[in-house]
């Protein structure tokens, strides 16, 4: 049999953008942006997908965001298949022009016709004012969700399915800096960011037996390169495995070690780079540990970022030029288009969800990996 040869085919395309694609109870999600004319959408199809499936609306009720205006920027629902959930979660304003309450995070019903509000514990209140704090990252652990509402330093856990939520770090109240990423490896919980701006930072703290709470709010001693500005983008590990991984503005770091030290695998220059990825995306293929997919967007060259590796992460071969939206015309200033999820899906392929420009022209792709 020859070795098959590393190619990208588009399944499915749209005018809005594509936030991520999940799998739940056989089917195959996707969250929609919003636009200037319609708001956001979950769609669905069932399994396996190819080019021909044929794709539904779900039901948002409450948990839909209206078509953005000037008072809310653009934005999606991001979707996570977490235990026996369907969680969607998004960004937050105040929609007051409306008087329609906006909703953080919301879960698929028992039904799976229609995704339902679950963010009443999030809401917090300055005086007479109340808002609704939002996460960018939502994450299980045995049967406890850990995530990052109100950005900044914050991480809260929840032993309930966010019927309430715990203050691990940070405050139960909204912060300035970019919501920190997290990742829990064993008895250790992992979080990186960016706070103050432009200093960046990995940290470790000790959860306790069950891994309900943090043993102290002492930080254990790790060891990380010299990071100046590059913000923190995601932290995994994989599984079965003392790897653990860090995307950055510019760069990948990893530990073989638990996340107790890092290095760069990947690193641009922040200064004069002809390209300068930000790693927002990482996937490690189930019985292959050592092939990783990594994808974001060069921000140097407005392009979106695909990479693979079949060693670890010792060495990359990038194919972002493979991807729609790579190639621009010249004087094309269009927003940045970039990769917005990688997963395995059930069947074993690779699939990505991808934006030609920041958040419209949205394509899911299935990629084949051949040779380095």
């Amino acid at each position: 049999m020859a070795d098959p040869v590393t190619r990208i085919d588009v399944l499915a395309s749209h005018t809005r953008g594509m936030q991520n694609i999940a799998f739940y109870k056989g089917s195959a999600y996707i969250g929609m942006s919003n636009s200037a004319t319609e708001g956001t959408a979950v769609v669905r199809t069932g399994l396996p997908v190819t080019a021909a499936s044929q794709w539904s609306t779900v039901a948002l009720g409450p948990c839909g965001l209206a078509p953005f205006n000037d008072m809310a920027p653009q934005r999606a629902p991001t979707l996570r298949p977490l235990g026996d959930s369907l969680w969607l979660f998004q960004p937050w304003y105040e929609d007051a022009a409306s008087g329609k309450q906006e909703h953080a995070l919301c879960a698929l019903d028992a039904a799976g016709a229609a995704f339902a509000a679950q963010d009443q514990s999030l809401r917090a209140c300055y005086e007479q004012y109340c808002y609704t704090l939002w996460m960018d990252e939502l994450k299980m652990v045995g049967t406890r969700l850990f995530s990052n509402p109100g950005a900044g330093l914050n991480l809260f856990v929840s032993d309930n399915k966010a019927a309430t939520w715990r203050v691990l770090l940070g405050q139960f109240d909204s912060m300035t800096c970019y919501h920190q990423s997290f990742h829990v490896v064993g008895s250790r919980l992992l979080v990186g960011g960016e706070c103050p701006l432009d200093d960046a930072f990995i940290r470790a703290y000790q959860l306790s037996a069950d891994g309900s709470r943090l043993v102290s709010q002492e930080e254990l001693a790790i060891t990380v390169p010299e990071l100046e500005n590059r913000n923190i983008q995601f932290i995994d590990s994989i599984d079965g495995t003392a790897r653990v991984f860090a995307g950055v503005e510019g760069g990948l770091l990893r530990s073989d070690d638990g996340g107790r030290s890092f290095k760069f695998v990947i690193r641009h220059p922040i200064e004069g780079a002809a390209m300068y990825p930000y790693v927002q995306r990482f996937l490690a293929l189930k019985g292959k540990p050592n092939v990783l997919v990594v994808g974001g967007f060069d921000k140097a060259n407005a392009r979106p970022y695909l990479a693979w590796s079949n060693d670890g992460g010792d060495h990359w071969t990038n194919i972002s030029a493979m991807l729609p939206g790579y190639n621009r015309g010249a004087g094309d200033t269009s927003l940045s288009g970039q990769v917005t999820s990688l997963v395995e899906d059930p069947q074993g392929r690779i699939l990505l969800t991808l934006n030609e420009d920041e958040t419209a022209k949205g394509k899911l792709i299935q990629l084949t990996l051949g040779k380095p």
